[in-house]
């Protein structure tokens, strides 16, 4: 069946919904993330603060993003049966979801007091998020696999689209793993054994899926190199810069961005050996997931931490003074990321379904 191409002038609109979709979710995504760095580090509890404003300044502009999507489908009919159509969608579901989140967070507050990480609402305004940012994400790569005309905004905002993306899954899975989730008359915290073993399967193999995927759709060495730098920034501007006392943790994130360029180039490059070309995708797995622990410090270091300390210290207290023990915990979690990581492209093609003709 032959590719229907597409016309810029068909998708300039569309395109431009994507965008301040995908703007609203990385100021709510990085508000969010900044806002719970916050509460580590126990800086008074209120409404007002930097952090919660660029959180739901992100949502307002998610909602903005929701009516023009709205307004594409009221008046251009004809775009309703373009693949990207889904996209639009799942914008408009998305940013419902995170209207919905803010009063119903507001009502528990009322009713619970203070929470932890996981709470009803905060899933909710997460998965709003995610959705929306799901939507942009599938209209960014459908319009730009069916465009007529390859141009350089889509090079460009591709591998951020799914950088962005990436931060998101990894603290969606957050919620389950992260041992701050005791509110005043709740503890949602996993057991630090469960957290531990779900951490090596889910993070690694989910990394693997969003590299695999970031792949295909784009088809070129650099690109998905471009979206773990992303993500990198994303983590450090919000979790690293945010607070002074673990600065010192910065050069660890050379690890992962290199790992991140050898997968790339492994994965994407034309290999001349059979065998090369069957595994490389393997290959790629076993060295990104090797680095997952390292992608997803600090948050993730204190799963690891929670097991060896007593209950009146809190792991994020200890960072500072304890990058021995950290560092050991990266060692001892690097084999078990590599079984995950090569689980994660092996299957990715089958979870996925990708079409990359």
């Amino acid at each position: 069946m032959a590719t229907e191409y597409l016309q810029k002038s068909q998708v300039k609109f569309p395109a431009i919904v994507f965008l301040v979709a995908l703007s609203g979710t990385t100021l709510a995504m990085w508000g969010a993330s900044w806002d719970i760095t916050s509460h580590l580090l126990r800086e008074p509890e209120t409404f007002f603060t930097p952090s919660h404003g660029i959180l739901y300044l992100g949502v307002g502009i998610s909602v903005i993003s929701a009516i023009m999507s709205s307004v594409v489908y009221l008046r251009r009919k004809e775009l309703r049966t373009e693949s990207f159509a889904m996209g639009l969608k799942l914008i408009i579901i998305g940013s419902m979801i995170q209207v919905a989140a803010g009063p119903g967070d507001f009502y528990w507050h009322e009713l619970f007091g203070l929470d932890g990480l996981l709470s009803p609402t905060h899933i909710t305004l997460a998965l709003g998020i995610l959705t929306t940012l799901v939507g942009s994400v599938i209209g960014f790569s459908r319009i730009n696999f069916h465009l007529e005309e390859k141009n350089s905004f889509f090079k460009i905002i591709l591998p951020i689209t799914y950088g962005i993306f990436w931060f998101s899954i990894m603290w969606l899975i957050f919620f389950f793993v992260l041992p701050i989730s005791e509110g005043e008359t709740h503890n949602f915290n996993p057991d630090p054994n469960v957290a531990i073993v779900l951490s090596f399967i889910l993070i690694p193999f989910a990394y693997s899926l969003i590299f695999w995927t970031s792949s295909k759709t784009q088809k070129r060495f650099g690109a998905t190199s471009g979206a773990a730098l992303t993500f990198i920034v994303m983590n450090i501007s919000s979790n690293i810069f945010t607070s002074e006392d673990i600065m010192s943790y910065l050069p660890w994130f050379a690890a992962p961005m290199i790992s991140a360029i050898v997968a790339d180039y492994i994965f994407n490059k034309k290999w001349k050996s059979k065998i090369l070309q069957k595994h490389s995708g393997k290959i790629a797995g076993a060295i990104l997931g090797s680095m997952f622990f390292a992608f997803s410090f600090p948050m993730l270091s204190m799963t690891f931490l929670e097991i060896y300390l007593h209950n009146d210290i809190f792991p994020y207290d200890v960072l500072p003074t304890s990058s021995d023990v950290v560092f050991k915990h990266w060692m001892m979690s690097v084999p078990g990321g590599i079984v995950s990581g090569i689980v994660g492209m092996i299957l990715a093609p089958k979870i996925l379904r990708f079409n990359s003709e």
